[in-house]
């Protein structure tokens, strides 16, 4: 039953989506609940250790009052679902208020979790008021794998009792990895893994360096392309790259445009999680305020002037986040990320 009423809502928020994009209305948005994480990889863009997080941004997390004012408003304005991530979003210490609260206001609610962290409390917190869809990291298959990518003991074993704890409380799961030069070697047995274990499963090489303050190491985790083109024929619901449209604007490349927002974890509306910017403060104007502020800056941005002229330019990934990351922000073009895409 869970499954089909999953379905159903994917297929609502697909018919909305269109009709809010012709609008400019958000009808989802991510919460960044916070930067902390029990984990440490080495190429996640956001994790902060407790101790940084007053040197970063606004220095300090918003608080669960915070949040679901921000929910409130996201409700009253059209906001039909709601992810809600982080870091590991259960490390916020007012999670499980944050959860009920917004669960009680209606959203389609989709945790992301590494499930490795899972206490008795929220999994009763989760039977009572359960998520839509949970999208949990897998990031290798042996607990040596994990401490190699993630650097922390018994991370698979903890990562798949988690997410065997949440499956019996027949919550709709979905396995997201991302492959980097430290767990490149497990990919066949990950995928042997969800296939035995019968869990729906996608993967991506995203890895970029971080614009957001995390000290990551995306210059040595970094797939490079001779690794990738071994890798196995890709799932059918893989995403294929849009070809590329002179006449599009960037924001048109971005899935979200016009219909999702991001919030970070200290109180910025966003675009893109992968950004610093701009630095709209959700905390200082209306919520639809911050709306029509963001659309504004999201539909003025432009290719560098390099991309005018490159002769890799029909070939690019157009990702504005992909490129900023990879130039050290937005408005920057790096002739390291040209070079991925030029002919040999």
């Amino acid at each position: 039953m869970s499954m089909r009423i999953n379905r159903a809502g994917r297929v609502i928020s697909a018919v909305m989506r269109k009709e809010a994009y012709k609008q400019g209305v958000p009808v989802h948005a991510m919460f960044e609940l916070t930067p902390r994480c029990g984990f440490g990889c080495r190429m996640c863009y956001v994790h902060l250790a407790p101790e940084r997080i007053q040197n970063v941004g606004r220095g300090r997390e918003l608080t669960a009052r915070e949040w679901l004012n921000l929910g409130r408003q996201a409700a009253e304005n059209g906001v039909f679902s709601l992810c809600i991530t982080g870091g590991d979003p259960i490390m916020h210490p007012d999670f499980p208020a944050i959860w009920r609260g917004l669960a009680q206001m209606g959203f389609r609610l989709i945790l992301q979790t590494n499930a490795a962290f899972l206490t008795e409390e929220h999994l009763e917190l989760f039977a009572a008021y359960p998520p839509d869809t949970v999208k949990i990291t897998i990031y290798g298959a042996s607990d040596a794998t994990y401490e190699r990518l993630c650097r922390v003991p018994n991370g698979f074993t903890r990562a798949m009792a988690g997410t065997y704890a949440l499956r019996a409380l027949d919550l709709p799961i979905q396995m997201v990895t991302t492959f980097v030069k430290q767990n490149w070697a497990d990919r066949d047995r990950i995928a042997e893994l969800m296939t035995r274990e019968q869990l729906p499963w996608y993967y991506s090489t995203a890895c970029y360096a971080s614009l957001r303050g995390a000290q990551n190491e995306a210059a040595s985790c970094a797939l490079s392309e001779s690794d990738i083109a071994c890798v196995r024929k890709p799932e059918a619901d893989q995403p294929t790259q849009t070809a590329h449209n002179s006449d599009r604007l960037p924001a048109e490349y971005c899935r979200g445009y016009r219909t999702e927002f991001m919030i970070s974890w200290d109180g910025y509306m966003r675009f893109c999680s992968f950004l610093d910017e701009p630095h709209i403060s959700v905390l200082d104007a209306p919520l639809m305020q911050c709306w029509e502020e963001l659309l504004d800056f999201w539909s003025s941005l432009r290719w560098p002037k390099a991309c005018e002229s490159c002769e890799a330019a029909e070939r690019c990934r157009r990702c504005l986040g992909m490129l900023a990351c990879s130039s050290g922000g937005l408005g920057k073009v790096s002739p390291d990320f040209c070079r991925q895409f030029q002919k040999k």
